[in-house]
């Protein structure tokens, strides 16, 4: 009965059964390696060449697919061990190919002084180490700043180059 209505013929009950999905999330595979293609360059380009060139079995004779999954199978061991791989999701930062080793000190030392500050319990620690984080927040957003500016000023500076 619905509160404050009084059922009569026009009304007609309805019962209704609703299942909200939420989004799928990708499960993290445990274990899932990716070749560094990126490493795909000058000298390890050639030793991936002489690599697959030594080990492969390049005239089969039977079935197509067979013979594809072998070369297939041959090109990825060879990249694997010449390229070397990576663990999928491994919390490698993104977007930080241009950084020095000054900037990845920098911007560490402030990942510690806030994991100081979310593990800090009087309201002394707390000050303390929030100070202390903010000063490391702005090193390393300055630090960070001025690699990018140097790194992109080298880029342009390529890219009008006539080479």
């Amino acid at each position: 009965m619905l509160p404050g209505e009084c059922l009569t013929t026009q009304h007609r009950l309805l019962i209704l059964n609703v299942e909200i999905i939420g989004a799928i999330r990708r499960k993290r595979k445990i274990g899932a390696y990716k070749v560094k293609w990126w490493n795909l360059k000058g000298e390890n380009a050639m030793k991936l060449l002489e690599k697959i060139k030594s080990e492969g079995k390049w005239k089969l004779d039977g079935d197509l697919s067979r013979i594809w999954q072998e070369m297939a199978d041959c090109i990825q061991r060879s990249a694997k061990e010449v390229l070397g791989v990576f663990r999928e999701g491994s919390g490698i930062m993104k977007g930080a190919w241009w950084w020095s080793e000054e900037v990845k000190g920098k911007v560490k030392a402030k990942q510690e002084k806030s994991k100081a500050l979310m593990e800090s319990r009087t309201d002394e620690e707390v000050e303390f180490n929030k100070v202390q984080y903010k000063i490391a927040n702005k090193e390393a957003k300055k630090a960070v700043a001025v690699a990018k500016n140097n790194t992109y000023k080298r880029l342009y500076q390529r890219l009008n180059a006539k080479r």
